[in-house]
């Protein structure tokens, strides 16, 4: 920085100013931070640093202010203090913009000025330098504030940036010329960047700590009085301060360098008049030009003609605003473009041979192109500078309806004999001519109709004759189509869609009519057969759910405007699957017609019985009561109707049928954009009816909704379990006969992070249902084999089997064998110490893929047990088949296996069962040492439950069995 300007600043901070009072003792100040060093800044190490802070600091322990610094980016601090979400903010210039927005001290903290910092050999040397260059300035500052009026007619263009230091970088990286910061900061940091400081230097500013305004009028009074104590003392901490933070080697100016520095000035300050009334003429110029400029730009922009410039290689130079119409782009998107960016391949190709020709051939081209979809007349000029074309002048005009009005002249002739019926009439319709097409829908030749009347024709079918209607219509409005019933010669009414308008000549005068028909028989029939399609059931002729959420909206618009309540009854026929895998579609089909005939018999003329799909019917109350108790027993009494209409007996397929269906009820209320809730609270009754015993009905109740919001949380949160590796494994201990463990059941729990451990009662079921018990199944394998290989290199347990339990979904994986084995290998456990547990469900789903998996996994040494038996559907023919180890009796029955006859029969039967097939027998649940004496009389030795072992980590499982 130049010694010159150094001691100006010097000056500027020794102005002498008045005394503030102080302050009393405050919460915590909130002081924002951000990166302007040596002023202020925060250190590497997170704490707030700067001449600023230090000056501060020495008021707050005077004054016992608690200081808390808050870092921020220059206009986040700015915004954070007008917000109030900090108190004070060291290092705003003064203006009397910012002065009604924030509060201000008297006495300034510090005087400063702002200078532009550039690039070594930047031949900056005046504002007159500036000329097309890029200056990087702090966005929201007092520099980006003043900086437009003071480059104003130099040509110069402003980057904002969000800090300082980005400032700077963008110099040192050439994405700019320059950046204009303060004089402080551009001493401290620009020799960091490699950058030097340009004689440019405008800007003097005084700089103060800032409030909210209206807000801490005591701190500021603080800081004043402080300040005014430290200027007056020349070894005060103020002047220590400002000597720290000041650059080292400042020499001390003699007072013969002041006074050449005055008269330096005072030249300078003469300079600086002769260049404003340069510049106050340079501006005249200026504006006279510009005016110029903007009255040709006027008038090019106003031409509906693409005028435009090209340099040499084809990229624009100048457009008007009819070509930034065409792109829908402004002149700065389109400048330095070339057709190759504007244009699709082939057009741009086009363009630029055009261009070409003009440039290379020293002459005027005119051609017509087709571009975007239009054709246009262009003349192409070329603009010589010296004796070589550097550039070229087009005017595109677009000329495509002077070329469709030819195309059009051509083909009206042709189109007059197309297969349409036109006519020409005169003003009291009679005929003038016709076409043959005309003439086969009238049913008399072409030829014979001149001088005869326009045929008669009607609006509606088997109407009069509205020939004067439509004739009146056409004379007030100039034309007039719609569907008619026209009438042949031999008075065959037919539909047809007639088309007339009339014609008049240069004086308004009206000289004919022209008519077009076309017969719309085949449409309509179409119409009608789409119609049928579009709004109803191809199977049962019921409305479709198109058609019954239009008629739903109805019924809610007449609860909005009159109180009156429909309901909603959703059907879904019970095991239906089951009719149509054992007997085929086609008898599935006779059942659902036969369904919708007994629905409509059900239902009045008013309600709708729709269709939605598959043996899903939905039945429309339409106003069932005037208020919702009301609708509810209508809707109660019609549901019952319905269950008993059919459990009568169908005949489908040559022979009797019984079904039965599960109905819920959903009141129709609500607004119409709720239509989606009111479906889905419909379907949520129909299912509790299915889960009730089915062949019944149930209303919705909210109840209902919050237990499908609750599934859908938890299956939230078991997918975030599975992500955050939330799961962990408990382990039961397995005894014989002679009280040894071993072994244990491998047993799931979820680490919950609000709820703790949870069991898996309360979240395999929705596992299974959402699919997520797949990879929470492969991570219980993968698990327990880790710790099964753990047990087998300790003597303790190295005997120890491992029951893991297995999903019927995880097993009927067609991966499942392959995965399996995968894990054990990877884990070093013993298959032969792997116990998969399997329930009685896949004795009905899949049994035989079921042996083929289970053979397959034995052949490498893995035992299966059955879980659960006796809990479910036990088939003994496939029972025997399976390649079973061992059968589990569930604790459902070692209960209640003292006090009930039937647990007791049925634990004996499972003991000789298993005996009789070799199994192994294990009873869970066992929790009494009488219950272990009764299950050891009856032949059972292996046991599992709380009078053992509760289940337990693996470490306490250890030693349990030590």
């Amino acid at each position: 920085m130049p010694r010159a300007l150094r001691i100006l600043a010097l000056l500027f901070l020794l102005v002498p100013l008045g005394q503030a009072g102080g302050v009393a003792q405050h919460a915590p100040l909130r002081v924002g931070i951000y990166s302007n060093a040596p002023k202020v800044f925060m250190r590497e190490d997170g704490k707030a640093a700067g001449l600023l802070v230090d000056l501060l600091r020495e008021i707050a322990s005077a004054e016992q202010w608690p200081l808390e610094f808050v870092p921020c980016e220059w206009r986040a601090c700015l915004d954070a203090l007008s917000a109030g979400d900090i108190d004070l903010l060291p290092d705003m210039a003064w203006s009397e913009e910012r002065a009604l927005t924030y509060g201000f001290h008297q006495v300034p903290a510090l005087h400063s000025w702002s200078q532009l910092y550039a690039a070594p050999g930047n031949q900056i040397r005046s504002l007159l330098d500036l000329k097309g260059r890029r200056i990087a300035v702090l966005a929201g500052s007092v520099q980006a504030q003043v900086l437009p009026g003071v480059l104003t007619g130099y040509g110069a263009v402003l980057v904002p940036v969000p800090s300082l230091e980005q400032a700077l970088v963008l110099v040192e990286e050439s994405k700019v010329d320059a950046a204009a910061v303060n004089n402080y900061y551009g001493e401290a940091q620009a020799g960091a960047h490699r950058l030097v400081a340009t004689p440019v230097v405008f800007n003097p500013v005084r700089l103060f700590y800032a409030v909210k305004a209206g807000r801490h009028q005591d701190v500021l009074d603080a800081i004043d009085k402080h300040l005014n104590g430290w200027r007056a003392d020349p070894n005060s901490v103020y002047f220590s301060t400002l000597r720290h933070w000041q650059p080292t080697g400042q020499a001390v100016v003699s007072t013969a360098l002041l006074w050449a520095l005055a008269a330096t000035v005072g030249l300078l300050l003469s300079a600086l008049g002769v260049a404003s009334w340069l510049r106050s003429e340079v501006a005249v110029r200026t504006r006279e030009l510009r005016d110029n400029e903007r009255k040709l730009s006027t008038i090019l922009d106003s031409v509906d003609s693409l005028i435009y410039i090209k340099d040499a290689q084809s990229r624009f130079q100048y457009v008007n605003g009819a070509v930034c119409r065409l792109f829908k782009r402004p002149a700065s998107a389109i400048i330095g473009q070339t057709d190759a960016i504007l244009f699709d391949e082939e057009e741009a190709k086009m363009t630029r041979a055009a261009d070409l020709a003009v440039i290379e051939g020293h002459q005027r081209f005119v051609s017509e192109e087709r571009l975007h979809g239009k054709v246009y007349l262009t003349t192409k000029i070329p603009l010589v500078d010296g004796e070589g074309v550097t550039q070229l002048c087009g005017i595109t005009t677009d000329i495509t309806p002077q070329k469709q009005a030819e195309e059009s002249l051509r083909i009206a002739a042709i189109v007059f004999q197309s297969g349409e019926g036109m006519c020409v009439l005169n003003p009291e319709a009679v005929m003038i001519e016709s076409n043959q097409a005309w003439g086969r829908l009238y049913g008399q030749a072409a030829h014979e109709l001149p001088g005869t009347p326009f045929p008669a024709f009607s609006f509606e079918a088997g109407g009069g004759d509205d020939r004067e209607r439509m004739w009146e219509l056409v004379r007030e409005q100039q034309s007039w189509q719609g569907e008619v019933w026209m009438r042949r010669v031999d008075g065959e009414p037919y539909p047809a869609w007639l088309t007339v308008g009339a014609v008049r000549d240069a004086d308004g005068m009206l000289t004919n009519f022209v008519c077009t028909q076309s017969d719309i028989s085949a449409r309509k029939q179409a119409d009608e057969k789409i119609l049928q399609l579009a709004y109803y059931d191809p199977l049962t002729g019921l409305p479709n759910r198109r058609l019954l959420y239009d008629r739903i909206g109805h019924c809610l618009g007449l609860h909005d405007r009159t109180g009156r309540t429909g309901a909603l009854l959703f059907l879904d026929m019970d095991n239906f699957k089951d009719l149509n895998d054992s007997r085929g579609h086609a008898v599935g089909d006779q059942l659902l017609q036969q369904v919708a005939a007994r629905l409509r018999a059900c239902t009045r003329d008013i309600d709708t019985v729709a269709r939605l799909g598959g043996d899903e019917f939905v039945i429309l109350l339409e106003s069932s009561g005037t208020d919702a108790q009301e609708a509810q027993q209508h809707a109660d009494i019609v549901g019952n109707k319905i269950l008993s209409a059919l459990r009568e007996p169908f005949e489908v397929g040559g022979a009797a049928h019984h079904a039965s269906c599960s109905i819920g009820i959903t009141l129709c209320t609500g607004r119409k954009d709720e239509l989606d809730d009111l479906m889905r609270r419909g379907d949520l009754a129909m299912y509790e009816a299915k889960r009730q015993g089915r062949n019944t009905l149930r209303f919705f109740h909210p109840s209902m909704e919050h237990e499908v919001t609750y599934r859908m949380g938890i299956e939230t949160e078991l997918r975030a379990a599975l992500l955050h590796s939330q799961f962990v494994l408990h382990y039961q201990g397995q005894v014989d006969g002679a009280g040894m463990m071993t072994g244990a059941e491998a047993l799931v729990r979820w680490q919950h992070p609000e709820r703790g451990l949870v069991n898996p009662v309360g979240f395999i079921g929705i596992a299974e249902t959402s699919g997520l018990i797949l990879p929470l199944g492969r991570w219980v394998l993968r698990t327990a084999c880790d710790q099964l290989a753990l047990w087998a290199a300790n003597p303790a347990t190295a005997h120890f089997t491992l029951a893991v339990n297995v999903s019927v979904r995880q097993f009927l994986q067609a991966d499942f064998v392959e995965e399996t084995l995968a894990i054990v290998a990877a884990s070093g456990a013993d298959p032969a110490r792997l116990k998969l547990e399997l329930t009685e469900t896949l004795m009905i789903e899949g049994v035989e893929e079921t042996i083929g998996k289970m053979r397959a996994l034995r052949e490498h040494g893995i035992c299966f047990s059955l879980d659960d038996f006796g809990t479910g559907y036990s088939s003994l023919s496939y029972l025997k088949r399976l390649p079973l180890d061992q059968l589990k009796i569930d604790q459902s029955f070692v209960r209640d296996v003292l006090d009930d006859p039937n647990d007791a029969s049925i634990a004996r039967s499972v003991v000789a069962l298993g005996k009789s097939l070799g199994l192994k027998i294990i009873a869970e649940g066992v929790e009494t040492e009488a219950q272990r004496s009764f299950l050891a009389e009856i032949g059972c030795e292996h046991w599992q439950g709380y009078l053992f072992s509760r289940p337990v980590d693996a470490a306490t499982l250890e030693e349990l069995a030590a």
